[in-house]
């Protein structure tokens, strides 16, 4: 009697997704719901269990349960949205250390200005520009800061606001809050503030400009941030491709993408509800590039060689050029500069998570 190996979790997952989202017939269906019973049994002892529930759950957005109902078994992993944001602050290291490596040549560019402005695209709760302010505190020179925060969620602008106003600054601070998703900022009015300012221009961008769902306003937003001209522009963008239109080759770019996450997450010096809590929240991002309709999805993220042609094409160059770029992050995160396409990216094993990208002005650029 001929035998056959038992697939692996992920062959399995594999399978099910070649049949997904158009081709769900009954006997998908059994799989789908067969697979899901093997990975709840032993599900927050590994990971692979944990990433592919994950994914059903997100294909259970589109073909309805027929049978157990995973979200019992995630929901004693959920962990309040403040505490999950400090965790991935603190603890998540791509998170930390790209901040820091990020402020530290900020740091290096602003050098002994005596006036700064700092656009901060996607500023969030305002923790990498507090920690910003804290080391430019330092400075002997600077004077005068303008910190103009784009965030379009009022609770975290709100929050951040409450943060940066605490920070005790050796110079003038002036932190101004714009509400707004980037594509619908008035670039206008920001210039003015600018030109009003008059000091040197930094502009920092953090897991924001991938949730610009069309490239024409990718383009635009960043050809208007070049017309700013500022000294430097810095972006941290993971660096996967889920943009991709294809949606078998997009479900391998996210499995890869997560598997490799979450390996760094099971190393991190926290409990087990906690680890598998940031599991859960990365698991809202795997919902939106797996299981969301093409118009809606906002999780459109793009490797790093894609935001380097959109820089070149609208006026900047890479610089290739970061503070603390070789040092030992942990966890087996290695940093590893890509000549190609000229940025900064943090691998774990064969995967690059996040790159970082140092862009300035092109002056040779002529606009047409």
């Amino acid at each position: 009697m001929q035998t056959f190996p038992v697939p692996t979790v992920y062959e399995a997952l594999n399978l099910v997704m070649k049949n997904f989202p158009d081709n769900i017939s009954q006997e998908t269906r059994v799989e789908v719901e067969t697979l899901l019973d093997h990975c709840l049994d032993g599900l927050s002892a590994c990971s692979e269990k944990f990433l592919t529930t994950l994914f059903i759950k997100a294909i259970r957005k589109h073909i309805g349960p027929s049978g157990t109902d995973e979200h019992i078994y995630l929901k004693k992993f959920e962990v309040p949205q403040i505490e999950l944001f400090n965790l991935l602050i603190e603890q998540f290291p791509f998170v930390k250390k790209c901040h820091e490596i990020i402020n530290d040549t900020i740091l290096e560019v602003v050098g002994d200005s005596s006036n700064i402005i700092i656009i901060d695209v996607g500023t969030g709760m305002g923790v990498q520009m507090n920690s910003l302010l804290k080391k430019l505190s330092a400075s002997n020179s600077l004077r005068r800061v303008t910190l103009i925060g784009i965030e379009p969620f009022s609770e975290a602008l709100d929050h951040a606001q409450s943060v940066i106003s605490k920070v005790s600054c050796p110079f003038a601070l002036n932190f101004i809050p714009v509400r707004s998703f980037i594509e619908e900022v008035d670039f206008e009015w920001i210039g003015e503030m600018i030109q009003k300012s008059g000091g040197d221009l930094v502009i920092n961008e953090s897991l924001a400009l991938h949730h610009i769902k069309q490239q024409t306003d990718r383009h635009r937003v960043i050809k208007k941030l070049r017309g700013l001209n500022p000294k430097a522009f810095f972006l941290t963008e993971p660096n996967v491709d889920h943009y991709e239109p294809d949606f078998q080759r997009r479900f391998q770019n996210c499995y890869q993408h997560f598997y490799h996450v979450f390996q760094v997450i099971d190393q991190l010096p926290i409990d087990e509800v906690k680890r598998n809590g940031l599991k859960l929240f990365f698991g809202r991002e795997i919902d939106d590039i797996i299981g969301g309709n093409e118009m809606d999805r906002v999780e459109k993220h793009e490797p790093a060689f894609r935001w380097i042609e959109k820089l070149l094409v609208n006026g900047f160059k890479p610089m290739n050029r970061f503070s603390n770029g070789a040092f030992d992050l942990g966890y087996g995160i290695k940093p590893e500069f890509d000549d190609f396409s000229g940025s900064l990216g943090l691998r774990f094993k064969n995967e690059t998570v996040i790159s970082l990208i140092h862009a300035v002005c092109d002056d040779e650029f002529s606009f047409v």
